[in-house]
């Protein structure tokens, strides 16, 4: 039997059906919404209101993505937010609650990594940066080769790295699923 299968079939079991063995929990992380600092929240006000919704609908937008960000990215939160608020279908909703999400978690882990005294990290290419892998934009296919290109190469944390003409860093152009690893400063 797979693991996998174990893992559920064992789940609908009490602990005297595991003939005395103890149940394990699943390890979770707490998230700190300390972390969630007034920049982050500035930097988050910032993304909501570039998103071209009706003023209307902004701060409301903006409520709701901070109450997902400060549990832990709670996308399920903000897409149904987005849909019932500004009338997203759940795909919209979907791809813009994980932007404004990804973009949030970049800047608390820049600061995160400021606070620690780390200043470089090493571009850590994942995935095919585009927005819809199967019908990709010309942007989606430059912005995918220059990520690719970045995979490997050592950054300045506060400044990101220089990619298409411009300064960014891994997630936070919309369909990036890059990632970083800090550079310890004794290493």
């Amino acid at each position: 039997m797979s693991w996998l299968r174990r893992l559920f079939s064992d789940s609908n079991k009490t602990e005297e059906q595991h003939s005395g063995k103890e149940l394990k929990a699943i390890p979770t992380v707490a998230f700190d919404p300390a972390l969630v600092t007034e920049t982050v929240k500035s930097d988050l006000r910032k993304n909501v209101q570039s998103l071209g919704l009706p003023k209307k609908h902004v701060e409301a937008i903006y409520q709701a993505a901070l109450r997902s960000v400060s549990v832990g990215r709670d996308l399920h939160l903000l897409s149904k937010a987005l849909m019932e608020i500004a009338g997203m279908t759940r795909g919209q909703a979907g791809q813009v609650a994980l932007s404004l999400n990804d973009k949030a978690t970049a800047m608390i882990e820049q600061e995160r990594r400021g606070s620690l005294g780390i200043t470089h990290a090493i571009w850590m290419y994942a995935a095919p940066c585009m927005n819809d892998p199967h019908n990709p934009s010309e942007s989606d296919v430059q912005r995918d080769a220059a990520h690719r290109a970045a995979n490997g190469k050592k950054y300045e944390i506060s400044k990101g790295m220089y990619l298409n003409g411009k300064w960014t860093r891994p997630r936070v152009e919309d369909g990036c699923k890059c990632v970083s690893r800090s550079v310890m400063p004794w290493s």
